[in-house]
């Protein structure tokens, strides 16, 4: 018998069980890591912006004064939804809604939240933003303003009540023979 046999002969073989439990701890440890980790408000969080018709989000000074979101419409180009939704909130004390601002949604198909983006309300009154349901392109343009829809709303201020409305707007894209998603359009009317 050789030295070099008789020497891993003798030694007790526990290599695989240690081996194994040191693999089940280092696993054990990263899981909870990955399932803990906290969700951000930032792009690629499942978020209700993409996924929901509605919500409610509490003020977390006064939760009776939160934000009610509605969705009023989406758009889709290449892989994604543009989600368009309405921020209503009521002043301190009281339960009446009030109109507040407007936001798009980018979302992907798994209902990620890709980006979002605050509109502002522009007015627009008398026209074709205003009074238009169809899709709007001005003569010889590669851009078309395609209407997502509207809400009656209460407003605070001069005029007590306004109609909302939502547009987004697509380039033509002269290279992939598409239209693409350009921006968002909101009036107020």
């Amino acid at each position: 018998m050789s030295p070099h046999h008789t020497l891993f002969a003798s030694r007790p073989r526990r290599r695989r069980p240690t081996l194994l439990l040191i693999l089940g701890l280092v696993l054990g440890l990263a899981a909870p890591t990955v399932v803990a980790a906290p969700a951000s408000a930032g792009p690629g969080v499942l978020s209700a912006h993409c996924s929901t018709s509605g919500f409610f989000e509490p003020n977390p000074v006064d939760p009776s004064i939160g934000t009610t979101w509605t969705l009023i419409g989406a758009r889709s180009n290449e892989a994604f939804t543009y989600r368009y939704w309405m921020a209503q909130q009521p002043p301190s004390g009281s339960s009446i809604l009030y109109y507040r601002y407007s936001l798009v949604a980018k979302c992907n198909s798994g209902n990620f939240l890709i980006s979002s983006t605050t509109l502002t309300t522009t007015g627009a009154s008398g026209t074709a933003y205003c009074t238009s349901s169809t899709d709007i392109t001005p003569p010889a343009s590669a851009v078309t303003y395609r209407y997502v829809g509207q809400r009656w709303v209460r407003t605070q201020g001069i005029t007590p009540t306004a109609t909302i409305r939502y547009w987004h707007v697509e380039r033509f894209s002269y290279v992939s023979l598409t239209w693409t998603y350009d921006s968002s359009y909101v009036v107020r009317c």
